[in-house]
């Protein structure tokens, strides 16, 4: 009798050549990436009313494809997922200048220091400014960076998703899942992003819901495989399928058409936030008038070029009384009025309520000026800085308010800002024009704590004219006529007090003469006009005294206010009721004469409070205290923190989750009946392996997977014992294929060393190799199944059985 040869292990090719790799993306996947691609097309086109110019269109695509093309060559390459997040991160930084800030770079493609920190900004700022801002987002430069990063982001996770993930099995379902809701995202975040004016909503929404519905169907039927498919049941499913869609597009398109919201009603984040600028944290301009008058009055402040005769200069308007002082109205009072400021582009909307005149465009030069308020020249179009002092860029802290021609800068207007204007006056009709118009209705802020005498002069002044104008002039003219201008200055023939609280109006109102200067008068006028329930603001800047050639330069001198009234489909008609002549005559003030009065018990001494001690005359500086003692962080600092914490979340989260469905899978493996158990052990050894960075065989028995396994260790100076994975190999065979029961003991002694021998091969392969491992997860399909399941028990030989045993094949 013949011995026979003892059989040596089929060697399995362990490494797929480099250039072959491509092949082994199925054409299925492909597939999927590019309905993906038309998915996220369609989702990103939601952007277009944000950011209004078709250059958005270039980021969004080009996050596209940087993201894909990063996940495509993880796939290829075996990168690890943590790497292909991290080569992502430096595709976005050296991709992300050409696409998303050309402008910013050299030759439109090379990054610079100014793109990267652009980028960086974007990327943690950008988010928050593109819903506190008025589209079109224009500036600062960075918030183009939203939609390319938004795309990049979306396209990598998902692209390494399809390609990385089972496209059959039971996994199928979850997987085509998460690749619809990538573009999902996208679709809600150009929604939430946006304005209430939305893009072919009805139409985008349609077309995604059709082509996701008809995909998902497709996907999740062709992931369940059948011996022996029906083509008549193939038919009938997709027929079926196209029928379901349809329905579902028609009923939701009619829905839609007939139930969806108005504009006006549509939700959108940037209405619910808050504008980052609140005009109430600086003193009130108005307040500050006297410190123009008396300390500046000599002192050059700005000069402009290019300048009409007459022109007049806006610094800020007001349209807010607490009965001490003027002020902006706050952001938190919802008004058509002067505190709703927004950090703008280059381009400025038209104001709501305007009748355009000329355009004038000019130069800026600031002196000795230092405050928020920008000096501007009319309803600003274009405003563009030409230069600035210290690192701090106005682009990124200037606020513009359109409504009222206002525009304030955070970090400051100061010495050597420079800038240029395009403005366009407001056009003003003669008296006659307006006689007939009524005044607009425009929301007021309220006003509290008027004085008495403001009703009984409004209307003693005002008249018996019908007509709102000839009202408004009425009051204009007895100003003027019954007052005398007075800054309170030593010089100036009588004095004048400061202020425009409630005593400050009743002095003005019931003392004869009436003397004050702008600061009285057009608070006086602003009181009177609303106590006949026209909207009125007080605007306060400058006037120019020269005939508009060449430079001018202002001083404190040429300070002035004035007031504006909102008439009906004009806008807002200026109005002038300070009086010019100064020679108040000393011996007509009226002493009042001494009444007897009954006696009376007084009330006790109360000392005032601190807030009615401060008044408008008080204030010496025109920006908000700040406290020295304050801890700040430098900015500096959050870009160092945020880069760490993003870099810690691209390391440990990933790990974390791996971590997760790795005890999820050993759990699963470790339960059922004993001989399910054994085959788990040996599944959960070879993902192991897998995991190390071995190429397992795809489809081996056991000991031809063993035999592959034990030569790669070997090659590679990883000590294994002789015979191991053979053994374990074996015992695993002979657990699911002898017929008998599988006792529990002798199933938890195949995992005791299956987890023996993984922890020896780990401690041996290294620090980088575990690590590396510890991103990786594989998943097989459990080897009973691959052999008629845990039942089916064959009979015969062990050698037979083990021949007849595949290994299954990695996820």
């Amino acid at each position: 009798m013949t011995a026979a040869a003892p059989s040596t292990p089929t060697r399995v090719a362990t490494r797929t050549p480099r250039a072959g790799r491509l092949t082994e993306v199925r054409a299925s996947v492909w597939a999927d990436i590019a309905v993906f691609a038309v998915l996220a097309f369609i989702a990103l086109l939601g952007f277009g009313p944000a950011f209004g110019q078709l250059g958005y269109l270039v980021a969004a695509i080009g996050g596209l494809v940087v993201g894909s093309a990063v996940a495509t060559a993880g796939v290829l390459l075996r990168w690890p997922m943590v790497v292909t997040v991290l080569v992502g991160i430096g595709a976005y930084f050296v991709f992300g200048t050409a696409f998303a800030l050309p402008g910013e770079g050299i030759l439109g493609v090379v990054p610079t220091l100014t793109s990267l920190g652009d980028l960086a900004t974007g990327a943690v700022f950008g988010w928050s400014d593109a819903v506190t801002l008025r589209a079109p987002l224009e500036a600062p430069p960075y918030l183009a960076v939203v939609p390319f990063a938004a795309t990049l982001v979306v396209s990598l996770a998902c692209v390494s998703l399809a390609m990385r993930m089972p496209s059959d099995g039971r996994h199928a379902t979850l997987r085509a899942a998460l690749l619809v809701s990538g573009p999902t995202l996208l679709f809600l975040a150009a929604i939430l992003l946006g304005t209430r004016d939305a893009y072919l909503a009805g139409i985008r929404g349609v077309a995604l819901a059709a082509i996701a519905l008809g995909w998902l169907g497709w996907r999740i039927r062709s992931s369940k495989r059948s011996i022996a498919p029906d083509p008549g049941l193939t038919r009938r499913a997709i027929a079926g399928s196209a029928v379901v869609v349809l329905v579902a597009v028609v009923a939701g398109g009619a829905l839609g058409t007939f139930a969806s919201p108005s504009a006006s009603s549509r939700l959108v984040v940037r209405d619910a936030v808050q504008p980052p600028f609140n005009p109430l944290d600086y003193p009130a301009p108005l307040a500050g008038f006297r410190k123009y008058t008396n300390q500046l009055q000599k002192t050059k402040l700005f000069t402009a070029t290019n300048l009409p005769s007459g022109s007049l200069i806006r610094l800020a308007t007001m349209d807010s009384y607490n009965g001490i002082v003027w002020s902006v109205t706050g952001p938190g009072e919802q008004t058509d009025g002067s505190g709703s400021f927004e950090l703008l582009g280059s381009t400025i909307p038209t104001p709501p309520l305007f009748t355009p005149g000329a355009k004038t465009t000019s130069k800026f030069s600031v002196l000795g000026y230092d405050n928020v308020w920008l000096p501007e020249l009319g309803y600003t179009d274009e405003l563009q800085f030409d230069s600035h002092p210290g690192d701090a860029d106005p682009r990124d802290t200037v606020r513009v308010n359109a409504a009222t021609g206002t525009t304030a800068v955070t970090s400051g207007v100061t010495r050597g800002l420079t800038y240029t204007v395009q403005a366009t006056a407001q056009k003003i009709p003669n008296d006659k024009a307006l006689k007939n118009v009524p005044v607009a209705k425009v929301g007021m802020p309220s006003i509290t704590n008027v004085p008495d005498v403001i009703a009984t002069k409004a209307e003693q002044y005002a008249g018996g004219s019908a007509s709102a104008i000839q009202k408004l002039r009425n009051i204009e003219r007895s100003l003027k006529k019954l007052g005398y201008l007075s800054h309170g200055r030593a010089s100036d023939p009588v004095p004048s007090r400061a202020g425009e609280g409630a005593d400050r109006m009743n002095d003005l109102l019931q003392k004869t003469p009436m003397v004050g200067d702008q600061e009285q008068y057009t608070s006086a006028f602003a009181l009177m006009a609303r106590h006949l329930g026209y909207p009125v603001r007080i605007v306060m800047g400058f006037k120019s005294h020269s005939d508009g050639k060449g430079t001018v330069t202002f001083t404190g001198n040429d300070v002035t206010a004035w007031d504006e009234v909102a008439f009906q489909g004009v806008g807002w008609v200026p109005f002038f009721p300070t009086p010019t002549k100064t020679d108040a005559p000393k011996d007509q003030t009226v002493k009042p004469k001494l009444q007897p009065q009954p006696q009376v018990r007084q009330p006790p001494n109360t000392p005032p409070k601190a807030d009615d001690l401060l008044t408008p005359v008080k204030t010496k500086d025109n920006k908000p205290p700040q406290d020295k003692h304050a801890f700040v962080l430098p900015a500096w600092a959050y870009y160092v923190i945020g880069t760490v914490l993003l870099i810690a979340l691209a390391i440990f989260v990933p790990m974390a989750v791996i971590a997760l469905l790795k005890k999820r899978r050993r759990l699963r493996r470790a339960r059922g009946p004993g001989d399910r158990r054994a085959a788990g052990a040996w599944d959960e050894l070879v993902d192991g392996f897998g995991e190390l960075g071995y190429a397992v065989p795809k489809v081996a028995t056991r000991r031809q997977t063993a035999a592959s396994l034990e030569m790669q260790s070997a090659e590679q100076g990883i000590p294994l014992e002789a015979g191991a994975l053979s053994g374990l190999a074996a015992d695993a065979d002979a657990a699911v294929f002898d017929g008998s029961d599988v006792s529990e003991e002798r199933s938890t002694q195949l995992w005791h060393g299956v987890e023996q021998t993984l922890a020896s091969v780990y401690a041996s392969a290294g620090w980088l190799r575990r690590r590396l491992a510890s991103y990786r997860f594989f998943r097989r399909r459990t080897s009973s199944s691959r052999s008629g399941g845990a039942g089916a028990r064959l009979p015969g030989s062990r050698a037979a059985a083990q021949d007849a045993s595949p290994s299954g094949s990695t996820a």
